[in-house]
């Protein structure tokens, strides 16, 4: 329309020694009519255009903000299980080592043990062995004659290999 109305005026009969032009009210009056009645369409029209350009754009902010908020509780729960499955890791690993430290320490323990138990029956059977020794020297002195001895167990001259540590 407005290219119209530039026709018109440069259309119009130009006034000598002037910058005016002569045009026809007519035309340039209906030309200014139409544009009263579709100027504002036209606003109106741009006006819910961009409204509703505002409108999408404000629900694509939205949208985003609620992605990157989920994406943040994602990773933050992600984050966490991780961490939590790392210290379950580190809370197991450490309390099978002290299992296994508290095994060793035990077996230890039940392997000294032992050998204190079977040193004190090595000791109390050569004492038991020396006092039979002496109990059939004895008799045997007061009887005169020596008398057959019963098959004795030989007695050791040293600690058996198995009790002695070392």
């Amino acid at each position: 329309m407005i290219d119209q109305l530039h026709v018109l005026i440069s259309q119009g009969t130009p006034v000598p020694f002037s910058a005016y032009r002569l045009v026809r009210a007519r035309d340039i009056e209906q030309l200014l009519e139409r544009m009263r009645i579709t100027v504002p369409g036209s606003i109106r029209e741009s006006e819910r255009t961009l409204a509703e350009r505002d409108r999408i754009m404000n629900e694509a902010r939205a949208e985003a903000d609620r992605i990157i908020q989920q994406a943040r509780q994602q990773a933050m729960d992600m984050l966490s299980e991780k961490s939590l499955i790392a210290t379950a890791q580190v809370e197991a690993e450490r309390i099978i080592g002290e299992g296994k430290e508290i095994a060793r320490r035990r077996t230890e323990e039940a392997d000294t043990y032992a050998v204190h138990v079977l040193n004190d029956l090595a000791q109390q059977l050569q004492s038991l062995l020396h006092q039979v020794g002496n109990g059939i020297d004895l008799m045997q002195e007061e009887q005169g004659a020596p008398l057959e001895p019963l098959e004795q167990p030989e007695r050791p001259a040293r600690k058996p290999r198995f009790l002695s540590k070392g």
